[in-house]
């Protein structure tokens, strides 16, 4: 570019953010008027929140009344209690598998703060998420290592893409045995022998892993055979709540033939909100019901109710 060619540019782009910056401070100020006795939109979201196991949530800690009060005085609807894989002695309750007549099943650590969160919550829906899988039950060359310390953060625990039970049973025998803990009082354990827990909580979801593409790198064809023998496993104890790949009406269909009871659309909200705010939520909302609608259309299912697994073709591997 000539060199005065260039002073002349610059000259007229200078010129022009200084004019911009002079009108920007002439514009009046804006002024709002609330008119809070006129409604203008009903919303139709539940706020709720997520309470993530770690470490500072532990009885005896600084935080730990404080946190529990908030969550009851709160009285959130649909909150979502997630013990996960950083801290495997706060979210796995058999670290060891079974053995010689044998098992390891150990709620010491993990009773108390679960059983905090259901008492700060009682009275209101709550999603329970234990989403991570006992590091035994999967085929691999490391060893089956966790810290000692349950307060001792690792991101090392979960090794593996296989499960050595490729039929999936013996994770869906694990989280019906985790449900039966806190809602019928007990189970009974591999070999036979019953554990008695004294628990009858009422748990109205149950959430089947989380992030599974992050976890182990799990397929869909592999989650599909997951959830289908949790589903069966843990019928009759509590509904069943998918998260994790929702993000068409198509979804939503599979995972109600499948045996949900609700999903989770983490980040479609997420994104709508980010977008256009509390409108964007609910235009992703309006989105997938016509979605789902349509699909309901198509398949010949015209209620909720008569959505049935024969709707859903599986692969050959799933």
């Amino acid at each position: 570019m000539p060199s005065l060619f260039r002073w002349h540019f610059c000259t007229v782009l200078l010129l022009g953010l200084v004019c911009l910056k002079s009108a920007n401070a002439q514009d009046p100020p804006v002024k709002v008027d609330v008119h809070w006795d006129k409604v203008v939109r009903v919303s139709q979201t539940t706020p709720t929140l997520q309470v993530v196991v770690n470490p500072a949530l532990r009885r005896g800690t600084p935080v730990h009344d404080n946190a529990h009060k908030a969550l009851r005085d709160l009285g959130a609807d649909y909150v979502r209690y997630v013990p996960w894989l950083p801290y495997p002695k706060l979210g796995v309750a058999e670290l060891e598998p079974p053995k010689e007549g044998k098992t390891s099943w150990d709620f010491s650590v993990i009773d108390p703060m679960t059983i905090d969160f259901l008492e700060a919550t009682k009275g209101h829906s709550v999603i329970l998420n234990f989403s991570t899988i006992p590091q035994w039950m999967y085929k691999s060359d490391k060893p089956n290592a966790y810290p000692a310390d349950p307060n001792q953060v690792t991101w090392d625990y979960e090794q593996g893409t296989e499960l050595r039970d490729p039929s999936c049973k013996e994770v869906a025998e694990y989280f019906a045995r985790l449900i039966g803990w806190y809602t019928q009082g007990g189970f009974t354990d591999e070999f036979g022998k019953r554990h008695e827990s004294g628990y009858n909580y009422s748990i109205p979801y149950w959430e089947v892993l989380n992030e599974v593409e992050f976890e182990h790198h799990i397929s869909p064809e592999v989650y599909t055979r997951l959830y289908d023998e949790v589903v069966t496993a843990v019928k009759g104890k509590v509904p069943v709540f998918v998260d994790g790949g929702i993000r068409r009406g198509t979804d939503i269909f599979k995972a109600l033939a499948l045996g949900a009871t609700a999903v989770g659309i983490g980040r479609p909200q997420a994104w709508g909100l980010a977008s256009f705010g509390q409108p964007g939520v609910e235009a992703v909302i309006d989105i997938l019901k016509r979605e789902l609608a349509a699909i309901m259309r198509q398949a010949g299912t015209p209620t909720i109710a008569s959505i049935a697994s024969a709707q859903v073709v599986r692969s050959a591997g799933g």
